[in-house]
């Protein structure tokens, strides 16, 4: 799979990069300890950032669009157990 690096001071090339960053500093902000952390905590982090669609992704997952590329093609739907209120 190719792999592709920002350059060194090129702000304009990271922006996914720091987008994501963001996002993980909502469950994991500066200051906490991640050694106090459970695996099963890291891994629900990791599970529900690799299972939130993207934009930039056409509205798939990061894990949906990984598996494409290796070819295997997986569809996935996800339903709220939030009620909403008129």
């Amino acid at each position: 799979m190719a792999t592709w690096f920002c350059d060194a001071y090129a702000s304009w090339q990271k922006g996914a990069v720091e987008n994501m960053n963001g996002r993980l500093r909502r469950d994991l902000p500066r200051g906490r300890d991640i050694d106090k952390m459970s695996d099963e905590e890291l891994q629900d982090i990791a599970l529900t950032h690799n299972l939130t669609p993207r934009k930039c992704l056409g509205f798939k997952t990061p894990a949906q669009v990984l598996l494409k590329k290796l070819g295997i093609d997986v569809k996935m739907s996800f339903r709220s157990n939030v009620a909403l209120r008129a």
